[in-house]
């Protein structure tokens, strides 16, 4: 499960970057730590309107829900979506048909079990640019997004240094955005994609403990800690 993402673009970074300008600049601030299970905002681009970036609650809801986050996220948590929710659920899988997006970060984290400790490391891509994942999104009765990134099998740097699932967020490069986003892309186009995964030009390295204290960010958070006997994200 990944329930934590990194956003530390400035706004006009991530305009510059997608070409696009956010649909509401004011709710917009760069976030060393997105946290999924805070009811948090990631921000995407959609299928359905592609020409701005809009603001959206992570954590899939069905379309047109009306109740409210948290009453859904104590039922059923959808802070990410993989190929046994396609299978298992028909308004998950009528998403990925009808409703793709992409969500805008700057990296994700993965961790690292060894003599019964856990560690947490940052990934990124090597240019620290802003990228893109592959996501699913729903638009709730009130109007508001809500959206999940998607998750797919863990290629390297990710599978050297995250070794409780064989897992990792959805990539998605420059070169496919608009098929991901286009509804007139076969469904099983899309499947391809995410049972291949397109590899990234990532880097990683294991970042300070304090990063699984809830309430715990600070500046350099996301800065090398190295610890004796893992790996340092060099290899």
């Amino acid at each position: 499960m990944y329930y934590k993402l990194s956003n530390i673009a400035e706004k006009n970074v991530v305009e510059t970057t997608f070409g696009r300008k956010i649909e509401h600049p004011n709710l917009y601030a760069p976030k060393l730590v997105v946290n999924g299970l805070g009811e948090d905002n990631l921000f995407i681009i959609t299928g359905n309107d592609d020409s701005c970036i809009h603001i959206a609650i992570w954590g899939l809801m069905p379309n047109q829900f009306k109740e409210d986050w948290i009453s859904f996220q104590r039922i059923m948590n959808t802070l990410n979506i993989d190929r046994e929710n396609f299978q298992e659920s028909d308004w998950i899988h009528q998403s990925l048909v009808q409703r793709r997006c992409l969500i805008i970060v700057t990296g994700y984290f993965s961790h690292y079990l060894q003599n019964g400790i856990t560690y947490p490391y940052y990934i990124s891509l090597k240019s620290e640019e802003p990228f893109l994942l592959g996501g699913v999104y729903s638009e709730l009765e009130d109007g508001f997004l809500s959206c999940s990134p998607l998750t797919c099998k863990a290629l390297p740097p990710t599978s050297r240094f995250h070794n409780l699932n064989d897992q990792m967020p959805l990539a998605i490069p420059e070169s496919i955005t608009q098929e991901w986003l286009s509804p007139e892309t076969d469904t099983e186009l899309i499947k391809e994609i995410i049972n291949n995964p397109p590899a990234m030009n990532y880097k990683a390295n294991p970042i300070a403990k304090e990063f699984f204290k809830e309430d715990i960010v600070y500046e350099s958070m996301l800065q090398p800690v190295y610890y004796d006997g893992i790996p340092d994200g060099t290899e």
